[in-house]
C-alpha cells in the first residue's frame, strides 16, 4: 500500500511530557504497541525497494486488490474510508433505524 493512503501517524506525540492527557504512553497497551512502530515507519516512509519485482508481493497484490489493478488505485481517496461492513455498532444501527 502506498503511504498516500495511510492516515497521519505523528511520532512527535511521543515527545510530549508524560503528564499530558493524550500522551501515547497513556493509550491502551495494544494501541501503544502499534502506534510506536507505525509512527516510526510513517516518519521514515519505509518502502520495500524490490516490491515491483518481488514475485510474492505481486501475488499478494493480485489477491488483495481484486476489484481494481494495484497501479490504478487512488491512494488519497482511501484515507478515512471504512467499509460499511466494518462500520457496525449498536449505536449506528439505532441511528440508521430511526432515519428509515
Amino acid at each position: 500500500m502506498d503511504w498516500k493512503g495511510v492516515n497521519v501517524v505523528p511520532a512527535e506525540a511521543w515527545l510530549l511530557p508524560d503528564w499530558c492527557p493524550f500522551h501515547p504512553g497513556r493509550m491502551w497497551c495494544h494501541a501503544r504497541m502499534v502506534y510506536l512502530p507505525m509512527g516510526y515507519l510513517f516518519g521514515v516512509k519505509f518502502v520495500y525497494d524490490k516490491a515491483e519485482t518481488d514475485l510474492l508481493i505481486g501475488q499478494l497484490r493480485s489477491e488483495l486488490y481484486v476489484e481494481e489493478d494495484y497501479g490504478s488505485i487512488d491512494w488519497d481517496g482511501t484515507r478515512h474510508n471504512i467499509a460499511e461492513i466494518d462500520n457496525y455498532s449498536e449505536v449506528s444501527e439505532v441511528l440508521l433505524a430511526s432515519h428509515n
